[in-house]
């Protein structure tokens, strides 16, 4: 069976994804108990299999088919493959239960439990803040500075945020550990909520890249990026 690479299961060609996705429906019906997955759970997958075969094979006979058939085909694949993705995700990627045999049985993606080491991060991020109001900032991080995308470093798994909020006239932080706020993030924009009440007050904050797995290779802490609450 055609599969995408990396974490991508659904396979491309229509008479691919109609064998992937009765095989695996049927194997979580079988399985619902020992896997620990409730009906109400499975219910709408069977209802939405339940619609889209007949289309997929009204769709197959080429000689006598319509516009209307295929595109009902399509619309219907969408759907179905939106609620397997949902499905997958909250039942069977991360279930225990769920043994890698029986992932590779239903043509899915067996996460790596081993990941490839990933070096030390030398470089801290390029910070930049949009102020949204109602005390929030938006912050996006980037990987070099001639870059316009937020970006994530290749060997982080998320940007650590440590900042403080200080009033006119008191004295700003001059270490992290200074800080008391925490923000941890997996994307490289994110929302630093700062609440109303301290608009007009300053934000301090100092930002770097993060390895989950591996602390003592994280990156350098960044200056100190400030910007006015609004």
């Amino acid at each position: 069976m055609a599969r995408k690479r990396g974490f991508e299961y659904i396979p491309n060609r229509d008479d691919d994804f109609f064998t992937f996705q009765g095989k695996l429906i049927n194997m979580v019906v079988a399985n619902k108990a020992a896997w620990g997955i409730p009906d109400s759970a499975i219910t709408p997958l069977i209802d939405r299999r339940t619609k889209y075969e007949p289309l997929y094979h009204k769709s197959q006979i080429k000689n006598n088919r319509t516009s209307v058939d295929v595109a009902a085909h399509r619309q219907s694949r969408q759907l179905y493959e939106k609620e397997i993705r949902g499905f997958v995700n909250s039942y069977l990627r991360f279930n225990p239960a769920v043994s890698p045999g029986n992932k590779v049985a239903m043509a899915l993606v067996v996460p790596d439990t081993e990941p490839s080491p990933r070096p030390a991060i030398s470089t801290s991020p390029v910070v930049g803040f949009t102020i949204l109001g109602g005390g929030e900032i938006k912050v996006v991080c980037k990987e070099e500075t001639d870059q316009t995308r937020p970006s994530m470093h290749p060997a982080a798994d998320a940007v650590e945020c440590r900042f403080t909020l200080i009033q006119k006239g008191q004295t700003p932080p001059k270490e992290p550990d200074e800080c008391p706020n925490v923000q941890m993030s997996k994307k490289a924009q994110f929302i630093i909520n700062c609440g109303v009440k301290n608009a007009g007050n300053r934000f301090y904050g100092f930002f770097r890249w993060v390895n989950l797995t591996n602390p003592s290779n994280n990156g350098h802490w960044s200056n100190a990026q400030t910007v006015i609450i609004a």
